[in-house]
């Protein structure tokens, strides 16, 4: 008995120590906000505007980074579309080949005339076999390489899109920071004509407000183009594994169509 309310004594205890340090807890926070509150209202409204110059001005190297990116997309698919025209010049030339060699295995003697020498017939369907089923893997290599393209196409239109868009934002905060800095040159001239103090001024305070307002706009902006960037890269890799799944069994369907019909 003792022992169970010796427990309870010490679990009252501890809920009262926990409950204190919590409250405890509670006025410290409050005093470290209030004072990172004033901290910043101590800031003049010229720091800060110099700070967002900064900031935006380091968004430069960023963009840089992304048109250096584009650019050697773009190199890649370049290189890829001319390896596509001359596999596409390759495969007619194959196409053209087999067709010869079918013509001549039309009839039904043992030996054919193949560029006027006569060859056991047996020798040149093998020939025939073997050039067709190398036809066949340089076509699916052939689509492979367009579906690539087509892909790798539609992630560049995304890239471009996104960075006009964060190039238009840029030029547009740069807009706003210097029609803020003309605002506070105007205040700062009518201060000093009627002897205002700038750092007792209600306005101050006001100017603060409208300072700390717009650099919070300006960063949930920017996070809202990083989660929508975000979210556009998941719907267009979807988008683009359906798009590729469906037209690869159109093409399978098609080759295998065009297969029966060269048959008959």
């Amino acid at each position: 008995m003792c022992k169970k309310l010796g427990v309870t004594a010490l679990v009252i205890v501890a809920a009262l120590f926990v409950l204190h340090k919590t409250n405890l807890l509670g006025y410290v926070k409050t005093y470290v906000k209030k004072a990172q509150e004033e901290v910043t209202g101590a800031i003049p409204p010229e720091v800060k505007l110099e700070r967002l110059r900064a900031e935006i001005k380091d968004l430069g190297p960023e963009l840089n980074k992304q048109r250096a990116a584009i650019a050697k997309e773009s190199t890649q698919i370049d290189i890829l579309t001319d390896e596509i025209a001359k596999a596409k010049v390759n495969l007619k030339d194959r196409e053209d080949k087999l067709a010869m060699l079918r013509g001549v295995l039309k009839g039904s003697d043992e030996l054919v005339l193949l560029e006027h020498e006569k060859l056991p017939r047996g020798k040149v369907e093998a020939v025939f076999t073997r050039k067709f089923n190398e036809f066949k893997a340089a076509e699916d290599a052939l689509k492979a390489k367009e579906d690539l393209l087509g892909r790798r196409k539609e992630k560049l239109d995304v890239a471009l899109a996104h960075l006009k868009t964060m190039e238009s934002k840029q030029k547009e905060m740069q807009s706003k920071l210097e029609l803020m800095e003309i605002d506070l040159a105007k205040l700062r001239e009518a201060q000093m004509q009627n002897d205002v103090a700038v750092d007792d001024s209600a306005f101050a305070n006001v100017q603060k407000l409208f300072d700390e307002v717009s650099t919070q706009i300006a960063t949930q902006k920017k996070q809202l183009e990083l989660q929508k960037a975000a979210d556009t890269d998941t719907v267009v890799e979807k988008a683009l594994e359906q798009k590729a799944q469906a037209k690869n069994a159109i093409q399978e369907w098609d080759a295998r169509s065009s297969a029966v019909t060269k048959k008959d």
